[in-house]
């Protein structure tokens, strides 16, 4: 959750829910459609649940994915074409670079779409099947736009292109199947010997519930966040939360809430982060997932320092914080929440605000490549 103080306009948008931070009815902004309010909401069932949990899975916002895959693409088949004496002149050297390009991109959209669809797997033989899935769709739309794309630059009939595309389809199939599948087992390996390393540090098991208490959540914290950024974080408390912030968590369901601090109307850098006694220690993963959802916003306000406050009430501003913070609960520690958005929205914020697009998203900060409790919890 993340906390405007003073007098904050509400995001636009069509439906209204109560906003316990201002104490009046607020439009709906788009991280809210599941009702999760202003401070972040422990949701256990998200929408979007028959389409694997997740829209945008298969989302590059910044592109710099896909411009991976179709430079990996070109190269790779320039390569095997001049290797097959294809390329004779510029023109065909160029025609080979565009068309792995297109089999690049071809092949990453298409395992990313896959990946969307099946979403993650709490057991050893989903996460293999589903990594064998993903890696088959997108190896063979890869291999078909490869082989078809070369053939008929090569002079050969439609018929025929289509042809080497289905056969060069089918070999990037099982090959990318293959791969898809062991890396995703030896990926669940890893994910679950973390997991059961972060509970022996702790002495927990993830759906047990845990102490209420200070010494508890620093304990915790530093066995899961070890290089989280608690140096902007000057209160990290669940037992000195104020009257106010305790009700508003309770009013909207709130595990969390993250109060950037300001002076003279400018971002300090460093934000309060106050726990809901009531919420946020019912299990060990939910705190895991709720405090790893407030660090994002903790760096994203560090990363705002010197900016002006009145950033905040920007219209899909709030939904851009919010967007990095979910991206990172759901991607990387396995949550089933990534917070409602669309590729509708998430197209709308990197055009609306493409200066913060890319420097607050949760990849910017070296902390969330540390943790410890990695586990595919759905």
């Amino acid at each position: 959750m993340i906390f405007m103080p003073g007098s904050i306009s509400c995001p636009d948008s069509v439906a209204f829910i109560g906003n316990a931070a201002l104490g009046r009815a607020c439009p709906e902004s788009k991280a809210n459609r599941d009702g999760l309010g202003w401070i972040r909401k422990i949701s256990l069932h998200p929408p979007y649940l028959a389409m694997g949990n997740n829209p945008v899975m298969g989302i590059d916002p910044d592109g710099e994915f896909v411009v991976t895959a179709m430079v990996i693409g070109a190269v790779l088949n320039t390569v095997i074409q001049g290797a097959a004496g294809n390329i004779n002149n510029l023109g065909e050297f160029g025609l080979a670079m565009g068309i792995g390009a297109l089999s690049g991109a071809a092949g990453f959209g298409a395992g990313q779409l896959a990946s969307g669809v099946f979403g993650a797997s709490s057991t050893l033989g989903g996460s293999i099947l589903n990594g064998t899935i993903t890696g088959a769709t997108g190896g063979f739309a890869g291999g078909f736009v490869s082989g078809a794309g070369n053939s008929w630059a090569g002079g050969a009939s439609y018929n025929s292109g289509l042809r080497a595309g289905f056969q060069t389809g089918g070999y990037g199939a099982i090959t990318g199947g293959l791969i898809g599948g062991i890396s995703s087992g030896i990926k669940y390996g890893k994910q679950i010997a973390t997991f059961r390393k972060g509970n022996d540090k702790l002495g927990i098991q993830s759906d047990d519930s845990v102490p209420v208490t200070d010494d508890f959540l620093n304990k915790s914290q530093k066995a899961w966040y070890p290089d989280a950024p608690m140096d902007h974080v000057p209160k990290f408390t669940v037992e000195n939360v104020s009257a106010s912030h305790q009700s508003a968590m309770d009013k909207v369901g709130a595990g969390a809430r993250t109060v950037p601090l300001t002076k003279l109307d400018i971002y300090t850098g460093n934000s309060n982060l106050y726990f809901n006694k009531n919420l946020a220690f019912t299990s060990a993963k939910r705190l895991y997932f709720i405090m790893g959802h407030e660090f994002v916003h903790v760096s994203q306000f560090a990363s705002l320092a010197g900016q002006p406050s009145s950033l905040l009430s920007q219209p899909g501003f709030l939904d851009l914080l919010e967007y990095y913070a979910y991206s990172y609960e759901y991607n990387v520690l396995g949550s089933s929440n990534y917070g409602g958005f669309t590729s509708s929205d998430v197209g709308g914020l990197m055009t609306q605000f493409p200066k913060y697009f890319k420097s607050l998203t949760y990849i910017n900060y070296t902390w969330t490549k540390t943790v410890n409790f990695i586990y595919p919890f759905k």
